[in-house]
């Protein structure tokens, strides 16, 4: 199995890169004045930043597909499921707890809850079982950006029911996916009205495209290998994806071809990207949980005008890395190692 370690840095970036976006809308949400710290050199992730979560699809399309795609036995359902179950719920559950009890000390000292607040027994139903952004919900709730998790979950299981005729027919039928997901997404079939008052798909096609984009990276690198020819390509790719109306979808795709690529000309940093990227899943649940932390804090304090201090902003973003590698290390790769040992059947 391949390792892709600049995907690494990659996933690292994007991670950073939503916080840093969140830290900015947060303030917009909670309707207090602008504070776009460093926008001169950051405007780019305030305004755009929100586009780093697609490329978390093509990523995981890509890893999918090298993970699953090259073994020679078929995984079983079960032990697929809870591999999912062990990477993903643990850190999951941990944090929606804790800002649960964030939200509840909010409304016990100042009667509302902050930053998402529809923290009903409800909302906390839909986040427990990952069920967000199908428009079961009525609002952000609880920690809100674990909505793109859920989406993923349901494409993963999409992608298992399909491994098989994948292996077979490989780039062929990936084409077919793809064309297939493109078609319902340009006929806006799932926004008829009496299919979107039951559930919306519009962002699980969406997602499902640039996650089978991924899959198709996957096969390219392993036709073409880490030539200067895909490099350029990858480089063209992505210049033209800013060229007339912003291409989202070539963007994702030759933004994360390229970091691959790369990987055929520079290893020299194998141990830190792979480091960097280990972080990505904690950052991105867990930079809520701090963000809630400092507004309790500075609110408690009565200096909630530090928020618009520079420090501020660094701190949040160190310590949000710091509570990272404290919870892969030593919480989520611990219980992800004992759920596996303990269920997964490897004979």
């Amino acid at each position: 199995m391949q390792k892709y370690y600049h995907i690494e840095l990659l996933r690292f970036l994007c991670a950073l890169t939503v916080a840093i976006y969140h830290w900015g809308i947060s303030f917009e949400l909670m309707k207090m004045e602008t504070n776009d710290t460093f926008r001169n050199i950051l405007s780019i992730l305030y305004d755009y930043g929100d586009k780093a979560v697609p490329v978390f699809f093509v990523i995981s399309g890509l890893v999918f597909a090298n993970v699953y795609l090259t073994k020679k036995e078929n995984e079983t359902l079960y032990n697929y499921s809870i591999k999912r179950f062990a990477r993903l719920y643990p850190l999951h559950l941990l944090t929606l707890f804790f800002i649960l009890f964030i939200q509840t000390l909010f409304y016990k000292i100042y009667g509302k809850y902050e930053l998402y607040t529809l923290n009903d027994l409800y909302h906390f139903f839909l986040n427990i079982f990952f069920l967000l952004g199908f428009n079961f919900e009525q609002g952000r709730s609880f920690n809100s950006p674990v909505w793109t998790v859920g989406q993923e979950i349901f494409i993963y299981f999409l992608f298992f029911s399909l491994i098989f005729h994948i292996k077979k027919y490989k780039m062929g039928i990936i084409l077919i996916i793809y064309l297939f997901l493109l078609f319902f997404d340009k006929t806006k079939i799932s926004e008829i009205d009496f299919i979107k008052n039951f559930i919306y798909l519009s962002y699980f096609i969406d997602f499902a495209r640039l996650f089978f984009s991924g899959v198709f990276i996957f096969f390219i690198i392993n036709k073409f290998n880490y030539s200067k020819f895909l490099l350029l390509i990858s480089i063209l790719l992505t210049a033209t994806s800013f060229i007339g109306s912003f291409k989202l979808h070539l963007f994702c795709f030759s933004l994360v071809l390229l970091f691959v690529t790369l990987d055929g000309f520079n290893n020299n940093f194998k141990k830190i990207f792979t480091f960097l990227g280990s972080l990505t899943y904690s950052i991105y649940l867990l930079h809520t949980l701090t963000f809630l932390i400092f507004l309790l804090l500075l609110k408690l304090l009565n200096k909630v005008n530090l928020f618009y201090f520079e420090i501020t902003f660094i701190v949040y973003l160190i310590f949000t890395i710091l509570l990272s590698i404290v919870s892969f290390y030593f919480f989520e790769s611990k219980l992800n190692k004992s759920i596996r040992n303990k269920f997964v059947n490897y004979k």
